[in-house]
């Protein structure tokens, strides 16, 4: 189970980055490119943990990311055939 949230890297704007929630991509977080280390590129999906300090971003594997999603939906119900 990871800590913190992730995010999908969209896009860098100058000297940020953008990254849009995972999956879901409905809340935007902009953080400073030093904050990311050289291996992250766009499309990389990251661990975010917001400290007093700043940010602390690690990089994700996709597929991992991608169970922990399915784990954490809910169950879907079986449709009740009348």
């Amino acid at each position: 189970m990871f800590k913190g949230r992730m995010y999908k890297l969209d896009r860098f704007q100058d000297d940020l980055a953008v990254l849009l929630e995972f999956p879901s991509e409905s809340n935007v977080l902009v953080v400073p490119t030093d904050d990311l280390t050289h291996d992250m590129k766009v499309g990389d999906v990251l661990l975010v943990d917001i400290e007093e300090e700043g940010f602390k971003i690690s990089k994700v594997n996709k597929k991992a990311a991608n169970l922990q999603m399915m784990e954490k939906s809910p169950i879907p119900s079986q449709k009740i055939n009348s």
